[in-house]
């Protein structure tokens, strides 16, 4: 989408694919495979040409990988455009995948930022999604295991590769200070060449749950990483809009019910959030802390109190006005940063989401509070609950814990 006042582009190449493609033998090969992109194409054969020939024009590739897609892009100046997006069409087209033993060096190194001595999980995150996924890929960590990454290699990467890095499985989006016909003419030439392929769907999940499922990592430190956390319709569900909008309720500025109820009233962490992951089919809502852990009880029962009563009285009038309007300005804040206006209206092409600016700004205004009480009603139930303690636990604050949690629901 052009934006004429700025004086930026950026370029977005959505993919799908991500660890919810992968088996427990593949864990981690969206991820590597993202990571040898930097290794070079013909034309710039290695990582240090390749990184110059973007950062000459003025960007930096960057790309990320997530559960159900996969992310490159680069931001440049307007002037730059042209060249940079026959640079990435490069780079989508024919990387080299060079050094792969290099590259897991580095790649092993973040891995093991989620490990302890001993090996074990410790990323709150990882566990969360461990725990309620389960052996579904939904529960694989978007790195992967040691173990899978040492049997990645040119072969693996290259099937990798051919079957998901295709026309029919991509996105390409452009915002900013651009011109339409020339964006579409040199990105057909660009990418003009990249197989078309076949569009892949993800293995579908349905949760399998009967009660509250608890898990504890010990690992030493000054705090323990909370995490209550609950499986959730996907974003096709006719409540999802509702349980945005509960969301908005609980963390969206300091004045909500999360933050105000655990620091402002209560002093009782530093910081907490609440974020929901949502995919098609399925999502999960986390609430997020760190805690010092005699004060651990008392967090948990604040929280559960919180998400208790939005279930049973729900929120106020005013609290559903401001999330409004705070979602409203937010979309319309989008026109100021290509970045942003590129993530929601590509976004939406690629998760098959409503494409019109109004349409999106506009998904709250026929909700209300009952629709928002009723997604919570929905949502935090005792048999959607994961709850995730990384650190100290001493049996008598686990004791507090664990009957703060048998209260909850009940």
């Amino acid at each position: 989408m052009p934006q004429e006042a700025l004086h930026r582009a950026t370029v977005g190449l959505f993919v799908g694919v991500g660890s919810r493609f992968e088996t427990r033998e593949t864990n981690g090969i969206s991820h590597f495979l993202e990571h040898m992109l930097y290794r070079g194409t013909a034309k710039h054969p290695s990582a240090h040409l390749q990184n110059y020939a973007f950062e000459r024009l003025g960007g930096t590739l960057y790309a990320a990988t997530a559960a159900d897609h996969t992310y490159v892009g680069v931001n440049v100046p307007p002037d730059s455009l042209r060249e940079s997006l026959q640079l990435l069409g490069e780079v989508v087209r024919g990387p080299r995948l060079g050094e792969i033993e290099l590259e897991k060096r580095i790649v092993r190194e973040e891995i093991m930022e989620d490990l302890d001595e001993d090996g074990r999980q410790i990323e709150p995150d990882n566990v969360t999604r461990a725990v309620a996924f389960r052996d579904h890929p939904l529960g694989f960590p978007i790195t992967g295991p040691l173990e899978a990454l040492d049997r990645f290699d040119d072969a693996m990467l290259r099937t990798h590769l051919k079957r998901y890095w295709v026309a029919r499985n991509m996105v390409l989006a452009v915002a900013g200070a651009c011109d339409e016909d020339e964006v579409l003419a040199t990105a057909k030439k660009a990418f003009g060449a990249v197989a078309s392929g076949e569009k892949r769907a993800p293995l579908p999940f349905s949760p399998e749950q009967h009660g509250v499922r608890r898990k504890h990592v010990p690992s030493p430190g000054s705090q323990t990483d909370l995490r209550i956390s609950f499986l959730t319709p996907g974003e096709k569900h006719a409540m999802a809009p509702a349980i945005d909008l509960l969301l908005r309720v609980l963390d969206d500025g300091m004045s909500t019910r999360l933050y105000h109820r655990l620091c402002d009233d209560g002093g009782l962490v530093y910081d907490t959030h609440a974020e929901w992951e949502v995919f098609a089919d399925c999502g999960i809502l986390d609430v997020t802390g760190e805690v010092q852990h005699e004060r651990l009880p008392e967090v948990v029962k604040t929280i559960l109190q919180t998400l208790a009563e939005l279930a049973t009285v729900g929120p106020t009038k005013q609290e559903i006005e401001k999330a409004r309007a705070r979602h409203r300005w937010g979309v319309s804040a989008s026109l100021d940063v290509a970045e942003d206006l590129l993530s929601l209206l590509g976004g939406a092409v690629f998760h098959d989401r409503p494409r019109s600016l109004e349409t999106h700004a506009a998904k709250f205004d026929s909700l209300s509070v009952k629709d928002v009480q009723a997604a919570a009603k929905e949502v935090f139930r005792r048999d959607r609950m994961q709850f995730v303690t990384v650190g100290t636990l001493r049996d008598s604050v686990r004791e507090k814990v664990l009957d703060a949690v048998k209260e909850f629901g009940r």
